[in-house]
């Protein structure tokens, strides 16, 4: 039975799908995002509740299975923008390929460890087996900062096993082939109902929620640029102001039903979402320390040139309202 739950659950995050904001005779725009897409949630906002519609714009959403198949799309031109997909932002320009963040909403690490066997802390993982997707993906870039932040040497302390999927990496936690696995912070209340323990490590910053394109074309489309970014800081200032309005998209856009996951994703949500866009310098740091484990190079990149904030600055630095319960 449990099993089954498991299965079932995982079906809501694997799958392609395209989500089509209204609009005739606008601006196009493609934008790419993870299958689980709550890390570009604004992009669903702006275009349900109409604001990219009311911008000049007609936003397509695609998911995509991995970041490198998404930075392949927003290289070849098959995609406008990559959203929530940042370690291709300074591998691309590693290899030459100029493309630029026009901002972060979301700045912390997202990812919290499943594990079989209830522990007080990260540290406690050395000696144990961690499943991940495969090596140098973003789940396990992200959980090598976390076991370096919890005093552990990801390459020695613990055996990272390449699993795949979220499914494969969960139902070998079920089997004992893992003692842990990480999973996004959405699924917490999920994972504790089947009955593994969570650790979260520290809330360590990360350029999360990031919004790439070319440079190329930031410099030949900047008014539609300048749109989009107004269109999905509106979407956050609704996110943190319209909880009940939210929640309807949230539902929609993860297929989770159940009150105690909306809530808790929406709690989370909001206390991680920065309207300014403006990711702070140790976010960035990670995100650069994070690429240069399978990449040197990334230490020594220019950090200035993966950024162009001119556009969210563009629009000051307000404070949205308290949200409605």
């Amino acid at each position: 039975m449990k099993t089954r739950k498991i299965f079932i659950f995982l079906s809501l995050i694997v799958g392609v799908e395209v989500f089509t904001g209204a609009g005739f005779g606008q601006e196009r725009v493609r934008v790419g995002v993870p299958l689980f897409p709550t890390v570009a949630f604004p992009a669903f906002v702006a275009s349900e509740k109409g604001l990219f519609e009311k911008n000049g714009l007609k936003v397509e959403i695609i998911r995509i299975n991995s970041e490198p198949t998404t930075y392949q799309a927003l290289i070849s031109g098959d995609i406008d923008m990559a959203a929530g997909a940042p370690t291709g932002l300074v591998q691309s320009n590693l290899q030459g390929i100029p493309v630029v963040s026009l901002g972060s909403w979301d700045n912390f690490v997202p990812y919290t460890l499943a594990t079989r066997e209830k522990i007080g802390d990260l540290s406690q993982l050395k000696g144990k087996k961690i499943g991940v997707n495969r090596l140098g993906g973003k789940s396990s870039l992200i959980l090598m900062v976390m076991l370096e932040n919890a005093g552990l040497n990801p390459m020695k302390d613990v055996s990272l096993l390449q699993l795949g999927g979220s499914q494969e990496r969960l139902a070998a936690l079920m089997r004992g082939g893992i003692d842990a696995a990480p999973v996004d912070y959405a699924f917490e209340p999920k994972m504790r109902q089947m009955g593994f323990f969570l650790v979260r490590g520290a809330k360590t910053p990360f350029m999360n929620g990031s919004l790439a394109v070319k440079a190329s074309s930031l410099r030949s489309e900047r008014p539609k640029w300048t749109r989009f970014v107004k269109s999905f800081r509106d979407a956050i200032n609704y996110i943190m102001t319209e909880k009940e309005g939210t929640l309807g998209v949230l539902r929609r856009v993860t297929g989770i039903d159940e009150k105690e996951s909306l809530d808790f994703i929406y709690e989370q949500m909001r206390s991680r979402a920065d309207a300014k866009l403006q990711p702070p310098e140790a976010a960035v740091a990670n995100l650069v320390k994070m690429v240069a484990f399978i990449d040197k190079r990334a230490l020594s990149v220019d950090k200035s040139k993966l950024f162009d904030s001119s556009i969210a600055e563009d629009f000051g630095h307000g404070r949205p309202a308290p949200a409605k319960k």
